[in-house]
């Protein structure tokens, strides 16, 4: 499909206390996706309705439906927050995709059998038959507020069931509405994850969630990456956020909306500019984006100049490997405290005035 609509979904989502809550905010989820059609500018009665640019893509922020707290204990999640997938949980997203047949993102904290102890921040897209076609692994887990574990902190038992490809660790799907990639959320921060789907072809890439202060002023950092995302790697971006987060510790706001879709020019197509619920929607026009990666001058992937910037990352800066055996039983256990002090020792950052006893 060349043009359709794509929305963003941006739910109020209880923090999981225990099973009853993942229930709840399925249910609301899946009423959501009822609903989108009606909602934006393509707004038409329902996803069967003969429409210009019929609505073929739901998707989720982060943490769809368990929420999070950043104090909960490892214990918490793995007895009552992380889930399996497939499963009885994204099981109900894939029914739903099959009654309207419609891709659906989700981002789920999914357990793997093969790793005891750990679990992973994962994003999936469902096709219209119900399948699990596109499973993207959170390469950049934030260390002040997550446990999960990243590809690269278990790297040599993930090459061995992966392999070792770009591929492997960014996947990009080719499907009826383009070729699909994701990111989950501190991914954001880091522009080698939107160039790595971007120099794999990547039409559309689905960037779920981030929290307060740095989606509001005076900081606006969110929307700030999201356009420079989509305008360095010629994309469509679709980045739906929670509107609330209720049962946490955290203030409800620390979700306060911002969900947005972001057109391969870098200008915001649909933007959501405040908290609570609501489903935002775009037109996604694959022929135009393919016609606009023809221009000489503002196709930037193919201006990358590799022998130089390969360069960068001649020598390794974070470690890996570092949970292979155990998890990150506390957020402190992926502190980069140590290549900061190498950081500074070589002189590549200048040492402030007084250190703090935590450099020490």
């Amino acid at each position: 499909m060349d043009i359709y609509t794509a929305c963003a979904v941006q739910p109020a989502v209880k923090a999981v206390q225990d099973r009853n809550d993942i229930n709840r905010n399925i249910k609301r989820c899946l009423e959501l996706v009822d609903i989108s059609p009606q909602m934006g500018i393509t707004a038409t009665a329902d996803f069967g309705s003969d429409h210009w640019a019929p609505v073929k893509l739901v998707s989720f922020p982060e943490f769809t439906f368990q929420g999070h707290e950043s104090t909960w204990s490892m214990q918490h999640y793995l007895n009552h927050v992380v889930v399996e997938i497939p499963g009885e949980e994204t099981h109900r997203f894939a029914q739903k995709a099959k009654e309207h047949g419609i891709y659906i993102s989700l981002c789920a904290l999914e357990r793997d059998p093969a790793l005891k102890g750990w679990f992973w921040n994962t994003q999936i897209v469902i096709d219209p038959r119900g399948e699990i076609i596109h499973r993207y692994y959170k390469f950049t887990p934030a260390a002040h507020w997550e446990l999960s574990v990243s590809p690269h902190d278990v790297y040599d038992r993930y090459v061995e069931k992966h392999g070792d490809s770009l591929a492997a660790f960014f996947p990009v799907t080719e499907t009826e509405i383009g070729k699909i990639g994701a990111n989950i959320c501190m991914d954001g921060h880091f522009p080698e994850s939107a160039r790595a789907l971007g120099v794999q072809g990547a039409e559309l890439v689905i960037h779920p969630s981030m929290a307060d202060p740095l989606m509001s002023p005076p900081f606006e950092l969110w929307q700030a990456m999201n356009k420079m995302r989509a305008w360095e790697n010629t994309c469509y971006r679709v980045c739906p956020c929670r509107g609330r987060l209720e049962g946490a510790l955290r203030p409800e706001n620390i979700q306060p909306g911002r969900s947005m879709i972001v057109k391969y020019d870098g200008s915001v197509s649909a933007y959501a500019n405040y908290p609570g619920e609501t489903v935002i929607s775009a037109v996604i026009n694959l022929d135009e984006l393919r016609r606009r990666r023809t221009s000489m001058s503002r196709n930037f992937l193919a201006q990358i100049r590799t022998e130089v910037y390969r360069k960068i990352y001649e020598n390794p800066i974070y470690p890996m490997n570092q949970f292979l055996e155990q998890g990150p039983s506390t957020r402190a256990a992926r502190n980069p405290k140590d290549v900061l002090k190498e950081f500074f020792a070589k002189g590549i950052f200048v040492r402030p005035r007084e250190m703090p006893d935590y450099m020490k």
